[in-house]
């Protein structure tokens, strides 16, 4: 079996043949070998500790944890915070540590304007929404509890009862042009967090994270994250079937299994790497996003994967995610190339918006918005000043230097080196998530 034969068969999801056809793989997340699945397993919680405290400072104390960070401006190419970031919305952001007791949210409400909050918990699945789809719009009070809260939420608010003390909420708030930004940040402002006066401080880490390739660094983070939740459900129970492998244990395992590790990290990595590529999900150069995205249940290669490359997805109910990494002919994506893409009548089936957005590649497997000139980082059905055909259709240019005449209206700046582009559908429609309306192919320009 090839490199690209293992992966299929690894990640076990429902692919797409050059025809649109489900094919169905092997059951999901399986690999022969038991590190690699201990370490996938293991990953998604790595990764959202690592991020937690890279944000909030919380290694030795509470740090910022249970307090909301704002960031009240789109995104640019200075960004490195978070891989595959979007350009849509402006975020608001809290990691929650639950183990003291309940964490209330006031979140706000709009019936006019697109928003989110979404809740992950250790092992990065989303597990809760408020929001425009999930209720309507109305936000309201919102209690936020851990596994072993035992109680009543108080009369009139939404109860949330988390698989991990720790979770991070992450709340996405459209802005539809520049001059929406100061009303888009007026109803971010609203969003407000209340901890009872007597509750203990939030509880920081004591393991840092270090090198994810030093098996001492990883397995010791990891074991934390796991025994911050006692009680746990979702994926914490299965930490038993991987104990001899050092997962869930107080003790670091013995040389010989460190060595083994030390072996197998990288690999997985890379394994991680190819595997957010979906190449095994491609049409007309499109990868199409499998199944399970953002509730992923057993398939922990696809969660490692997400972690890794794309992490705090959203769940397809609530958005659509489909990478552009090949042309019309199959040929990968080069900045030193030029590409049209022609969006048709009708544009794309969704009930909140959509973009097409523009990433540079980093040797690591990450990706981030490239600099540009005219600070575009990606456009879709609110950009402002396209041109625009009779029958609604338009087509994007992409290359690296400005074309010119009318195109230069539709350009989609491309970095020098290796790149990704990334649609994102907002409520997507049964069309996408059926999988019936398929992604125009990127014609290479002469």
């Amino acid at each position: 079996m090839d490199r690209r034969q293992l992966i299929q068969s690894a990640m076990g999801l429902s692919a797409l043949s050059p025809a649109g056809r489900a094919v169905t793989a092997i059951a999901a997340g399986q690999t022969a070998d038991p590190f690699q699945r201990a370490f996938f397993y293991a990953f998604p919680l790595y990764e959202l500790a690592r991020i937690s405290q890279e944000r909030t400072g919380a290694l030795g104390g509470p740090g910022r944890l249970n307090l909301i960070a704002r960031r009240p401006q789109l995104l640019d190419a200075t960004t490195r915070l978070v891989t595959a970031p979007n350009n849509d919305t402006i975020y608001s952001s809290v990691f929650l540590e639950l183990s003291g007791g309940p964490v209330e949210l006031q979140v706000p409400n709009s019936t006019e304007r697109y928003f989110s909050l979404a809740f992950m918990h250790a092992f990065t699945d989303v597990f809760a929404y408020v929001g425009t789809r999930a209720t309507g719009g109305q936000g309201g009070t919102v209690w936020v509890v851990g596994p072993g809260w035992r109680g009543d939420a108080p009369q009139g608010a939404r109860l949330i009862r988390s698989p991990s003390n720790d979770v991070w909420a992450l709340m996405r708030t459209l802005v539809d042009g520049p001059g929406d930004l100061a009303a888009a940040q007026a109803f971010q402002s609203r969003l407000t967090l209340n901890v009872a006066p007597d509750r203990p401080l939030a509880r920081g880490f004591t393991a840092p994270a270090g090198d994810v390739n030093d098996p001492v660094d990883f397995l010791t983070l990891v074991n934390e994250v796991i025994a911050r939740s006692p009680g746990g459900s979702a994926q914490f129970p299965r930490a038993e079937q991987f104990r001899a492998l050092g997962i869930g244990q107080a003790a670091l395992p013995g040389a010989e299994i460190l060595d083994r590790w030390r072996g197998v990290i990288p690999q997985g990595l890379a394994t991680l790497r190819e595997a957010f590529r979906f190449r095994d999900h491609t049409v007309a150069g499109w990868s199409y996003q499998p199944p399970g995205i953002g509730d992923f249940g057993e398939n922990d290669q696809l969660r490692a994967a997400v972690a890794l490359g794309g992490i705090a997805a959203l769940g397809e109910e609530e958005a659509m995610y489909f990478h552009g990494d090949f042309d019309a002919s199959g040929a990968p994506l080069v900045g030193t190339d030029s590409y049209r893409w022609r969006i048709p009548a009708g544009g794309v089936p969704v009930d909140a918006f959509w973009s097409l957005t523009m990433y540079e590649v980093t040797p690591e497997g990450r990706y981030f918005f490239t600099d540009n000139p005219i600070n575009r980082y990606s456009i879709g059905d609110r950009t402002p000043g396209l041109v625009v055909d009779a029958d609604g259709g338009f087509e994007v240019q992409i290359q690296r230097e400005r074309p010119g005449g009318t195109l230069a209206a539709n350009w989609l700046p491309s970095p020098q080196g290796p790149m990704r582009l990334a649609l994102r559908a907002y409520l997507p429609r049964h069309e996408l998530r059926d999988r019936l309306w398929k992604i125009p192919a990127l014609v290479r320009s002469t």
